[in-house]
């Protein structure tokens, strides 16, 4: 499966053949030792992942349709695996048991009762289109299919209707379905199984569908995997496709990249992990590291939505001390503070620029009338800008993958606040802590050179790591470093890239850096002492 780009080049390395023969249309499959498409968009049941909520889903569909107690509906948002499960379902049923898939929910009442005619064998389609039933009418064809059920009883056998995309529905047609799956004797004739999208929910809250909402006996709702089911996911697929014996590894890196990248969608798992082999096999190497994954993130166009769901991550605002209304008797004095917004303490050379940036109190006595306070207010603006003279940096606090992170702010000039003016290239702190990145001292990798990219902060060392794998897998010279930065902010993890002696090479690696889909842009460089 190869969608997107395809038109562009690619050189990679002939294939080896596969024993017995392989499939022409497989490419990077045979270098992997992978005997079929592993990620492959196609609803094979054969590959059925048992998810914590697959594996449920999949055992109550099963009873329910060996039990015929009225109406199962099976809801879960698109991609995350329902047609693949139903498709898993039917297959293990046992040979009495009659089946009809209807994937195309556009269709008339007649159309629903020749698809469910042809399926269970009754009719053939040349007789739809040039034998007896061209033209019958819906009795005539409802005649046939009730003629057919009853069949089934002295068999002890009946027949499964599952219909998938139901949200797309007529009313009419659903109220068509309901009564054939009252069909019975002293058991149900027809067990009809409604998959579709959350929006088939809420056709059937509506009031003119209590009754088929009413004979709803098992509902089940899929949801994407979580970062574990996302390796585990993985891993079953090329398991699969290589019988057993599969010569490719993706990092625990790529996997977590994958996380991301697909919101742990299995048909956005699918095509990520094809465009990432792709890539590695491109590069002749069997362990797809998580540059491979963002690279197929970005061909894909998904970055898009990692930001998006950041965003949305990060709109829980940042706990402030809440503003003191004003008094309504009148004082005598009151205090007007600037502050900046805790800037590192990476930033400052001195005990002397450190006091500089601490918050700063001007008494103003206070008048009683607004026009006697506007002169002062005045006054008081003047004084600030003429004290400070120039805007200085300032750090912000962002949240990420729900943790606090300490990033540089933008360089457009923010507020005039009272902190020394940072340059461009900062000064390191002297003699930091430095840590293997779970939070206790080790042995600090050596940064050297003149150079240190810092890249972002964390309060949690299991993240930070995560992205210390990230950048050494894309080939940079990542480490972690734990500091203290003491109240409010406590002891953060910070990630570094180091080694660097010349300026134009740290200046193109931040600029990478800044590009990755991760969401580092807000990375920035560290002249050392």
């Amino acid at each position: 499966m190869h969608s997107d780009n395809d038109a562009c080049p690619r050189l990679f390395p002939d294939p080896p053949a596969l024993p017995g023969g392989a499939s022409a249309s497989l490419t990077y499959e045979p270098f992997y030792g992978l005997h079929e498409k592993p990620f492959s968009l196609s609803s094979d049941p054969r590959f059925l992942y048992k998810s914590p909520a697959h594996g449920p889903a999949f055992d109550a569909l099963l009873a329910g349709i060996r039990r015929r107690e009225g109406l199962i509906v099976l809801t879960g948002e698109i991609g995350t695996g329902k047609t693949t499960l139903c498709r898993s379902v039917l297959q293990h049923l046992d040979r009495r048991t009659f089946s009809a898939f209807v994937p195309d929910p556009f269709v008339s009442r007649e159309d629903l009762l020749k698809t469910l005619l042809v399926d269970f064998g009754v009719i053939a389609i040349s007789d739809l289109t040039r034998g007896r039933f061209n033209g019958a009418s819906r009795s005539e064809l409802s005649y046939s299919l009730y003629e057919f059920l009853d069949s089934l009883v002295p068999l002890q056998a009946f027949a499964v209707l599952v219909i998938d995309e139901t949200q797309n529905l007529s009313l009419p047609l659903l109220e068509e379905i309901r009564i054939l799956s009252e069909l019975e004797r002293r058991d149900k004739l027809l067990q009809v199984v409604l998959v579709g999208q959350p929006e088939l929910r809420s056709s059937l809250s509506l009031p003119q569908m209590r009754q088929v909402d009413q004979r709803i006996s098992v509902r089940c709702e899929l949801a994407a995997l979580d970062a574990e089911g996302v390796a585990g996911y993985v891993n079953h697929r090329l398991s699969i496709a290589s019988r057993g014996n599969s010569g490719v590894e993706f990092t625990r890196a790529a996997l977590e990249a994958l996380h991301q990248g697909s919101a742990g969608v299995p048909r956005v798992i699918n095509r990520l992990c094809d465009r990432a082999l792709e890539r590695a096999y491109a590069a002749e190497t069997r362990q797809i590291a998580s540059h491979f994954v963002w690279h197929a993130i970005n061909d894909l166009g998904l970055a898009a939505g990692i930001h998006d769901r950041a965003d949305k991550a990060r709109e829980q605002p940042i706990v402030r001390t809440p503003e003191q209304p004003p008094a309504i008797e009148p004082v005598p004095i009151i205090t007007v503070q600037v502050e900046a917004s805790s800037p590192s303490l990476e930033e400052f050379t001195s005990e002397a620029e450190l006091a500089m940036a601490r918050p700063t109190s001007v008494p103003v006595p206070r008048s009683r009338s607004p026009q006697q306070w506007a002169p002062l207010a005045a006054s008081l603006v003047l004084a600030i800008v003429a004290a400070v003279g120039v805007p200085a940096w300032y750090r912000h606090l962002q949240t990420v993958n729900n943790e606090v992170v300490a990033t540089p702010q933008s360089p457009d000039p923010p507020p005039i606040v009272l902190a020394p003016l940072r340059p461009s290239v900062e000064r390191a702190d002297p003699e930091p802590v430095q840590t293997d990145g779970t939070g206790s001292p080790a042995a600090a990798t050596a940064e050297g050179g003149a150079y240190t990219i810092v890249v972002a902060s964390f309060t949690s060392a299991t993240r930070a790591q995560q992205l210390v794998d990230e950048l050494t897998n894309a080939g940079y010279r990542a480490h972690a470093v734990e500091r203290d930065w003491g109240p409010p902010r406590g002891r953060l993890v910070q990630v570094n890239v180091g080694g660097y002696t010349s300026a134009t090479d740290v200046e193109r690696d931040l600029q990478q850096i800044r590009e990755l889909p991760g969401g580092y842009q807000d990375a920035r460089i560290v002249e050392r002492p």
